[in-house]
């Protein structure tokens, strides 16, 4: 992402989207203790890091646009930067996440580098986002739903994606699953401020009120010595 984007012009809707969330399953991905220093990279307005409070020692949000991180709430800390290069030092963190942001970051292999990079020994990294369907055609074509309902849009990755940097990095995959979730159109489109004539095209290529899309998580690990 980058600044000045649609998030920021779009702020309002998403923070109310990611306030709606129940983050309890997530939350217990992330195996939280008192004792960690948490960085929630893209992490907008701040919602997962509303539900991590408290659970934590310190929690900071970082993102690409200052409009999101205004909805942060208060003992939050909050920098603007972006993914793929992190403004910390290595092993600052005991805890990193990112969620639903990897398909919007231009190199996602370099932003997942930064992530490992500020893990500290015996950290935890969690992921998830929206990913790729297996079969090429169907892929593509939800790519181009995608780049009509916001053409900032970067792409949909696939879980395998993340492997192999990752492991580079000196991590090992801990537990991964995905799962199907079922969206409303309408509303997909209003979080996004999709104007027209691309919300009627968006909606002719779905053709329906609702759609299923693949969700995936992750979580790894830093060894500890």
């Amino acid at each position: 992402m980058s600044g000045a984007n649609r998030f920021d012009r779009t702020a309002d809707l998403y923070a109310a989207h990611a306030a709606d969330r129940d983050w309890t399953g997530f939350v217990a991905w992330c195996e939280p203790r008192g004792e960690d220093r948490v960085l929630d990279v893209a992490g907008g307005p701040g919602a997962l890091a509303a539900a991590l409070a408290g659970r934590v020692a310190a929690v900071t949000v970082l993102d690409s646009a200052p409009a999101l991180l205004g909805h942060a709430p208060d003992g939050v800390g909050t920098v603007v930067g972006r993914a793929e290069q992190l403004p910390f030092a290595e092993a600052s963190f005991d805890l990193v996440t990112c969620v639903n942001s990897l398909h919007h970051i231009a190199r996602p292999a370099r932003a997942l580098d930064e992530m490992a990079r500020v893990l500290a020994p015996g950290g935890r990294l969690v992921l998830e986002d929206m990913v790729a369907d297996p079969d090429p055609r169907r892929a593509r074509r939800w790519e181009e739903i995608e780049r009509l309902r916001d053409p900032e849009h970067g792409r949909l990755i696939f879980p395998g994606d993340t492997r192999g940097p990752l492991q580079a990095a000196g991590m090992h995959l801990d537990a991964e699953e995905t799962w199907l979730r079922t969206n409303r159109v309408d509303r997909w489109l209003a979080v996004a401020g999709t104007g027209e004539p691309a919300a009627s095209r968006v909606r002719e290529m779905i053709g329906g009120p609702e759609f299923d899309v693949r969700v995936w998580r992750a979580r790894y690990r830093r060894p500890a010595g």
